[in-house]
């Protein structure tokens, strides 16, 4: 292999490991509520879905530890609201733990869907029963959110179509 051909692959490798390195700075300054930093980062040319090794994206660090401003910097450099970690879980799910009324309806504003299931299929509003506040869950409720995760009828079992008994009860 020619010299051109080594510093070609070896560029290709940094340049993906700074990449790596920024994501994770992103992730880390949305934590931390450091929106001069974000900024930074996404001006840099860093990506603004960029995500850690467990699926975690900056609005995904930002609306867990209710740092609205935070928030607002992603989503207005186009963050992704729908985002899911590893686990399912997204960014709106991760705003119920503060309790951020503002931030809920923020990220509801940019499209975050009320209905999403994590991987386990508890869904926003069954997070929000557990943690989140009366008011949250009102919020969530106008937004038309609901419980139970809907599975479409082709894609039920045959036994759990209209209350049918499974085959040893029949």
């Amino acid at each position: 292999m020619n010299y051109l051909g080594c510093f070609f692959i070896l560029f290709i490798a940094l340049s993906q490991t700074a990449y790596s390195e920024d994501g994770k700075d992103l992730v880390a300054a949305a934590m931390a509520g450091k929106v001069q930093r974000i900024e930074s980062l996404l001006a840099q040319g860093v990506d603004v879905n960029s995500k850690t090794a467990s699926g975690r994206s900056a609005l995904m660090g930002a609306s867990f530890n209710g740092n609205l401003r935070s928030v607002k910097a992603l989503l207005a450099y186009g963050a992704d609201v729908n985002l899911a970690d590893n686990t399912g879980t997204t960014a709106l799910m991760d705003a119920l733990v503060s309790g951020n009324e503002e931030l809920v309806n923020l990220l509801i504003m940019a499209g975050a869907d009320v209905n999403a299931a994590d991987k386990q299929n508890v869904t926003v509003m069954a997070r929000a029963k557990k943690t989140a506040h009366g008011p949250v869950i009102k919020i969530l409720e106008k937004a038309g959110a609901q419980e139970a995760v809907q599975v479409p009828i082709e894609e039920a079992p045959p036994n759990k179509i209209a209350g049918e008994k499974p085959a040893e009860e029949k």
